[in-house]
């Protein structure tokens, strides 16, 4: 009975252990191929197909990243027949679903790490890359740790705000890359200001503060 307690009630087949950068890779690669599936230009006559394609490989991509492969199966099932009777339905709804679950981890993570007993995100990103930082630089990681919090929670709340409020389909511009261009800007812009703010300090590449979010991102994972 013992045995039974302790039994891991997730399905991890031993396949999926040997190789983890390679089931991490391949599930966000399918992610992305779902989203640039259903932001492609399509014929009426394709598009119940490519509603059910995308929430097939979301859900094997769910799989391949959570390893709960029958939750998925179950979760694949469901949602098969309704891409077939509602395909522009499931669509919208699953546009609007990714789009919650990102941003959504990226105000978790960002604004966790405000909190009195963290670090701010951005200030530990700069320690990987740099060590030890500057009390100015302290300061200025930690009031960017925070703006990028309030842009992820602005993002969350543009779409629901121009539904109710703006032009008829406005609030599709945030999903379809309104939000994506914004952050690249804001990322440009920030560099900028960075450089004109924080000065004697070798500043680093792009390439290497994205890897830096990555190992500090994977660490507490």
């Amino acid at each position: 009975m013992s045995e039974l307690t302790q039994t891991d009630i997730r399905a991890k087949p031993s396949w999926l252990k040997k190789h983890p950068r390679f089931r991490r890779g391949s599930g966000v690669m399918l992610v992305s191929l779902s989203i640039l599936l259903g932001h492609m230009p399509h014929t009426f006559h394709a598009i119940k197909l490519i509603s059910v394609l995308a929430p097939l490989m979301q859900c094997m991509a769910l799989a391949l990243l959570t390893q709960y492969v029958k939750l998925s199966t179950v979760l694949a099932i469901v949602l098969t027949p309704l891409t077939i009777y509602w395909p522009h339905q499931v669509m919208v709804v699953d546009a609007c679903a990714l789009y919650a679950a990102s941003l959504g981890m990226m105000l978790f993570v960002f604004g966790r790490s405000l909190l009195p007993s963290q670090q701010p995100l951005v200030s530990v990103m700069a320690g990987r890359v740099h060590g030890p930082l500057r009390a100015d630089i302290a300061r200025y990681t930690h009031i960017l740790t925070a703006v990028w919090t309030t842009f992820f929670a602005a993002a969350l709340a543009t779409p629901p705000l121009l539904f109710w409020l703006g032009p008829k389909g406005t609030w599709q511009w945030p999903l379809t890359g309104g939000t994506f261009a914004a952050a690249l800007m804001m990322m440009v812009v920030e560099a900028g200001v960075r450089r004109l703010v924080i000065r004697n300090f070798q500043h680093v590449s792009l390439r290497a503060t994205v890897a830096a979010f990555r190992n500090t991102r994977a660490t507490p994972m």
